[in-house]
């Protein structure tokens, strides 16, 4: 334990660049821990950012486990370099295997895009082709994440024909 003149532990190098990851998601703790596929309570995921657990002054280091910190690499986007870079090539090995397995279950999923006519696949081609290159896996992403949280309009909704998006201004408003 930490003595109270000294404060808390500081976090580990792979703690902060979690956070950072998390932060640069836009996610908060909470938000993180539920959406990664290993059991992981929002109280942890605080901990293992934070580098120690109990209170300031009383408190105990924390070093998450390889194969936790691996899944929260993924769930925030770390590369697997960058976990090795901070000394944790043990996570960093766990990720690798993470990506390659997610990276199989991808390739045997049937293609999303396959019920749009060549004309509608043709509009989001043309679309992402206005990003620079290295913008439209990010974008991707980060749209896929939006549409999941239902922040872009797409909802289930009998009066729209299925595979088609709704407009944000055709959204009905939330009372209550």
């Amino acid at each position: 334990m930490s003595s109270p003149e000294h404060g808390p532990p500081a976090p580990p190098p792979e703690a902060d660049l979690i956070r950072l990851a998390r932060q640069a998601r836009g996610l908060s703790t909470d938000e993180a821990a539920d959406r990664t596929p290993v059991r992981i309570k929002g109280f942890r995921w605080r901990q293992i950012e934070n580098g120690f657990k109990g209170k300031p002054g009383a408190s105990d280091p924390v070093k998450a486990p390889a194969k936790t910190l691996a899944h929260m690499a993924y769930t925030v986007g770390v590369a697997s370099t960058r976990l090795a870079e901070v000394g944790r090539e043990d996570a960093a090995k766990i990720l690798r295997e993470i990506q390659i397995q997610r990276a199989g279950e991808t390739a045997s999923l049937p293609d999303p895009l396959d019920h749009l006519d060549p004309q509608r696949q043709r509009i989001i081609l043309d679309m992402l082709q206005q990003l620079p290159p290295a913008d439209r896996g990010p974008a991707l992403r980060r749209l896929a994440e939006r549409v999941e949280a239902g922040e872009m309009g797409v909802e289930s909704d009998p009066d729209v024909p299925q595979g088609q998006l709704r407009s944000v201004e055709e959204r009905p408003t939330q009372t209550g």
